[in-house]
């Protein structure tokens, strides 16, 4: 059982709210932006780097399967619309799926 001996600062976003799933790193930043945390793993336990997630929220939550759920600037629920890209070992043909802007969307509850 892995026993906690210090505490590793983590640079690159300062936050006011961490949340977690069995899989991801999470936060919201104090001017709303949301941003998860890459290369997390029982070797890299502080991970690699920072990626911003497209919106802005006032409070947000992920489930243990990695859907996440935001309070809206203007307090509506949303929740964060996902898809799983299929892994191949080829490369993708252009016609293929893409995670373009367009595919980063959030869901209004």
């Amino acid at each position: 059982m892995p026993v906690g001996t210090d505490w590793e600062a983590v640079p690159g976003l300062l936050v006011t709210q961490l949340v977690l799933s069995c899989r991801t790193v999470l936060v919201r930043c104090p001017n709303g932006d949301v941003a998860r945390r890459y290369g997390v793993s029982d070797r890299n336990p502080a991970g690699d780097y920072w990626k911003k997630i497209p919106g802005n929220t006032n409070w947000l939550t992920v489930t243990p399967d990695d859907e996440l759920w935001a309070v809206t600037l203007i307090g509506g629920l949303s929740r964060r619309l996902t898809k799983l890209l299929p892994q191949t070992l080829g490369r993708p043909s252009p016609s293929g799926p893409s995670l373009s802007g367009d595919d980063d969307e959030w869901e209004l509850i």
